[in-house]
């Protein structure tokens, strides 16, 4: 019965599903890890009442993991790219279970947390790991799943941006500092192009070509949470537009108002 639900003539793998225990030791595992090195990060701060901080931080250290894990399942699977819909290892299974458990945790992290209107942000966590554990429970097209994980490369430099912001200077050299910056903001925008506006296309597209090979419930399920991040990274674009520009004006504005109170110079009235 599983073989006529999940498997079909155009798949170039074959379907072999793993057991959705290993989904729950993965998941539980990653969110375990999480747990404690929140505990550690909170020991080892000084600023131990900014939660924020800390939370930023976590999804940084999330977002570094994942993608370094994401180029390691690019090379050693190089030929998920031919079939995502069927492709299927452990390693990549892992990988989209080592993120859900890190969802699962920041959903209760914010949960019990967060000051701020979260509404959005607990939606977008709920339906992504709604998606994976569907996923995972199936051992189906995990390699869109795991196209889908490429945000986190995104993710990694805007929540480095956001870091560098609060902690910065980090090096000793101004001439660092600003480059360390620089590259921070090309990665940024780089990425955002390529990981986050890309997979949305790329996903809308192969949904509609793949659309025969999918659930109906599955395909439009699917759709409706493509459609949204897509929404939703339009709008987050916008607001990481407009932020790098007002800091740039407020960066200058401080500057003009330093040189005209330092300077000695009285100029003709």
């Amino acid at each position: 019965m599983q073989k006529q639900l999940f498997y079909y003539e155009s798949d170039l793998f074959p379907y072999e599903p793993i057991s959705p225990i290993l989904m729950v030791i993965y998941s539980l595992s990653s969110f375990w890890f999480f747990t404690i090195l929140n505990q550690t990060i909170k020991r080892r701060n000084i600023d131990k009442t900014n939660w924020l901080k800390h939370n930023i931080l976590l999804s940084c250290i999330h977002a570094a993991i994942c993608s370094v894990l994401l180029t390691i399942s690019v090379l050693r699977e190089p030929n998920i790219f031919q079939d995502p819909l069927s492709h299927s290892n452990h390693f990549n299974y892992a990988l989209v279970a080592f993120t859900t458990g890190y969802f699962l945790y920041d959903l209760i992290d914010c949960i019990q947390n967060s000051t701020s209107s979260t509404i959005a942000f607990l939606i977008h966590h709920i339906l992504v790991m709604i998606f994976f554990i569907h996923v995972l429970f199936h051992t189906r097209n995990l390699g869109y799943a795991v196209y889908g994980l490429s945000i986190e490369i995104n993710s990694f430099f805007l929540h480095a941006r956001r870091l560098f912001r609060w902690y910065s200077p980090i090096l000793t050299s101004t001439y660092l500092n600003n480059l360390l910056q620089i590259c921070i903001d090309i990665g940024n925008y780089v990425t955002f192009i390529l990981f986050r506006f890309g997979i949305v296309i790329v996903g809308l597209r192969a949904l509609y070509i793949q659309r025969n090979r999918l659930n109906p419930i599955v395909h439009a399920f699917t759709v409706i949470i493509t459609a949204a991040m897509g929404i939703l990274n339009i709008v987050l674009f916008y607001r990481l537009v407009k932020g790098h520009f007002m800091r740039k004006l407020k960066v200058k504005q401080i500057e003009d108002q330093s040189l005209t109170i330092n300077n000695p110079i009285l100029l003709p009235s």
